[in-house]
């Protein structure tokens, strides 16, 4: 036996984390603010632009009243028996002379808007102050352990035609690496949650001092939320990613696995640093600089968005006879190696 197959990093793996890690964040922060801010015209009133007014869908800028997505037929008939007149520069209806009926309701949305906003103030206050509780709460246990015996049976699966027994690993040693995972996630989300939570506070005590509509504030969050989103995925990525590279350097040097070569994707996406790396040999106590700004020494999908992967290996053929780190320039011996996985 010269090599065995490595196992893969699988997309779902990532998804069960970011799926739990962006569960909690809507939960606990993104959910009560949507709440707050669900907007619901009120039935009592069958005046077409009160309600409209009522819905955030038609306001009243110092242009005019204007339409959040544009006039539609019953909208534009309303406001032109009332004596509007469209301006086509400014994409209004102007009014000389607003109904009071009309300026009560508009008055009034504007003070329940303000509630909301101010509630949402108040809310992402509590969060900020209480921001540690919350994050302790985020935990992976489950999802990896999950994550972990999906990984033993891909093994089990890759040496079974081989002389060579998989290092089975306890209940104790995987709750440790789903202490040690669910820490390091924390740790992220603390510092990206603790540096979000004031900006949005800034912006909607901003909306509250300037009167900003409450459609506005909404859109400001759901931007925010769609960042998060992004953040969630790309931290759930990267953390499982580094959780099994080091899982591969434990499972492998037990089971006398003591070097790998290094695989990259040719495909013209690839880091120039791991471009270079590609068909070389390690140590897996031994690892290579992979990311030359910093100095970080790692193994394939140690440094973010790596997609790069490992073969591990036995130096015991005619074709190793070769110092480590050495570089097969023409490929032929990496791919003999190839040629040797089970």
């Amino acid at each position: 036996m010269k090599a065995i197959k490595d196992f893969k990093h699988l997309k779902k793996y990532t998804k069960l984390i970011e799926d739990k890690l962006f569960s909690d964040l809507w939960q606990m922060i993104f959910k009560p603010m949507f709440k707050i801010l669900d907007l619901k015209a009120e039935n009592e009133a069958d005046v077409v632009l009160i309600e409209a007014i009522k819905s955030g869908k038609v306001y009243l800028t110092p242009e005019g009243f204007k339409a959040k997505d544009g006039f539609n037929n019953e909208l534009s008939k309303a406001l032109i028996e009332l004596g509007a007149k469209y301006d086509k520069y400014f994409q209004t209806f102007r009014l000389e002379e607003i109904p009071q009926n009309i300026l009560k309701v508009i008055e009034s949305s504007k003070k329940k808007a303000a509630v909301k906003l101010n509630q949402i103030n108040d809310f992402l206050a509590d969060v900020q102050y209480n921001l540690p509780q919350i994050i302790e709460t985020m935990v992976f246990h489950d999802e990896v352990i999950t994550v972990l015996d999906d990984v033993h049976g891909q093994i089990q699966k890759n040496i079974t035609k081989l002389n060579v027994i998989e290092p089975e690993l306890t209940a104790e040693q995987k709750a440790e690496i789903a202490k040690n995972y669910t820490n390091n996630m924390q740790f992220y989300i603390k510092n990206w949650v603790a540096e979000d939570i004031p900006k949005m506070r800034q912006k909607v005590q901003k909306a509250v001092l300037e009167g900003y509509r409450e459609n506005e504030v909404q859109e400001m969050l759901q931007k925010e939320y769609g960042i998060a989103e992004r953040k969630a995925k790309f931290l759930a990525q990267n953390e499982t990613s580094i959780m099994l590279a080091q899982l591969k350097k434990a499972t492998y040097t037990q089971m006398g696995f003591e070097h790998f070569v290094w695989n990259t994707i040719l495909d013209g996406k690839e880091r120039e640093e791991h471009k270079d790396l590609h068909g070389k040999i390690f140590r897996f106590d031994e690892p290579p600089v992979i990311d030359k700004r910093t100095g970080q020494k790692g193994l394939p999908g140690e440094t973010y968005n790596c997609r790069c992967s490992l073969t591990p290996i036995r130096l015991d053929s005619p074709f190793f006879n070769q110092s480590d780190n050495q570089k097969y320039e023409d490929l032929k011996s990496y791919k003999e190696i190839m040629k040797t996985v089970a």
